[in-house]
């Protein structure tokens, strides 16, 4: 059973929540580096990777949610720029691997 964090009265409450919350997140992490790395087996030269124009386009959406949802923009940034430069950073690894295989 959730509690909204008005429900939740000790740390221990809150912290149950965090820990759920952060399973889920942990989940949808999991599912979306299998995209991820759908995406590093269709692109052919580990250039592709790094895509600015999209890249930029994705920050503008989350900070435009973010606000939406009454997160701080920067915060949301931060993780998804630190996200996007670690799934480059695999696509490229993944495809430089095939193209030596190949």
């Amino acid at each position: 059973m959730t509690k909204s964090p008005a429900e939740c009265q000790t740390k221990e409450d809150v912290r149950a929540e965090i820990d759920r919350i952060d399973q889920a997140l942990l989940t949808l992490f999991a599912e979306r580096h299998r995209y991820v790395t759908r995406m590093a087996q269709i692109k052919t030269d580990p250039h592709e990777a790094l895509d600015p124009v999209r890249i930029e386009a994705v920050i503008g959406k989350q900070r435009k949610r973010a606000e939406e949802l009454e997160l701080d923009e920067d915060q949301a940034e931060l993780i998804w720029r630190t996200l996007i430069s670690w799934n480059v950073n695999y696509e490229k690894g993944i495809i430089a691997a095939r193209k030596r295989m190949e």
